[in-house]
């Protein structure tokens, strides 16, 4: 069986239900699940001619939440670039300008990936602003005197904080899905200890990361819009929602409500090489919602 051919059985299976469980599997509580998800979400998006359809997710808690050991799956597992905010190079991650010569710095090396940012809290004001960029357009301005130099950073971002207060308020709002992360209860790690000793014991131990990252690629390259007959009840849909959501959207921009909804629904239509259905739109909506709500 060629890959093209279970590729396909994966999307007769719903992808984003049966892929998502093998990312980081094992990190333990039931918060993990959306997060799994929304991460499968962020890694098949790319950019669209003149539309910047990448998601990007936040993951704000305290230690031993497992935030660190979920950047590190997606580092080995799924060729993420992992940078950590206190250990940038002298350059920083944007970049700088010293002497007559422009360096582009790691934003401009990560181009095309998926870019793991441990303790965003701990980055300066100017390479914050510097990812804000990167994260919006795809790509990012160096200026020295008259020489302003563009880089391309076509970047989707997972990144970690402790303290989002010292987070820039726009790069807050720019990610899709920020998430609270809690440590777990002990029921639940109670709930989980059969499986950690099956995986110790190498029970049930395949590794399907290979098959994720490579599903990843092969449905990114995959094409989606919205269907001329659909338009009408997808906007209805969106409209809907804004006019009678119980959530405080007030404060929420549309880059981070509206069009973080048809990124949303973009991103699962890939998943699924679908054309973007009223379906589509409606578990954006609601994933939305549920983050906000838990966010905010």
């Amino acid at each position: 069986m060629s890959n093209e051919d279970y590729f396909q059985i994966i999307s007769r299976e719903n992808p984003l239900q049966f892929l998502s469980k093998h990312i980081c599997p094992y990190l333990v509580g039931t918060q993990w699940d959306i997060i799994r998800k929304c991460s499968l979400l962020m890694g098949v998006t790319n950019d669209r001619p003149n539309m910047r359809m990448r998601l990007h997710i936040l993951l704000c808690g305290g230690p031993g939440t497992g935030k660190s050991e979920f950047l590190s799956w997606w580092q080995q597992k799924m060729d993420g670039i992992l940078v950590n905010s206190e250990l940038t190079s002298k350059t920083g991650l944007v970049g700088d300008a010293r002497g007559k010569k422009i360096h582009p710095g790691l934003l401009a090396q990560s181009n095309g990936s998926v870019l793991l940012v441990d303790e965003l809290d701990k980055m300066s004001v100017k390479d914050q602003n510097g990812l804000l960029q990167a994260m919006e357009e795809g790509e990012y301005v160096i200026t020295k005197g008259k020489n302003r130099q563009s880089f391309k950073a076509e970047i989707r971002v997972i990144a970690t904080c402790n303290d989002i207060s010292k987070i820039t308020q726009p790069l807050v709002d720019r990610f899709d899905f920020p998430f609270k992360v809690a440590k777990v209860s002990r029921i639940q790690r109670a709930e989980y200890v059969s499986d950690i000793i099956d995986s110790f014991m190498g029970k049930n131990a395949t590794d399907y990361s290979l098959v994720v990252n490579a599903y990843l690629k092969w449905a990114q390259n995959a094409k989606t819009r919205i269907d001329a007959n659909d338009a009408a009840e997808i906007k209805k849909s969106i409209k809907n929602y804004i006019l009678n959501a119980d959530s405080n959207i007030e404060g929420v921009s549309y880059r981070s409500l509206e069009f973080s909804i048809i990124r949303i629904a973009y991103a699962k239509a890939l998943l699924e090489r679908s054309t973007i259905k009223l379906d589509h739109i409606n578990y954006a909506i609601e994933l939305k919602d549920k983050i906000l709500k838990g966010f905010m």
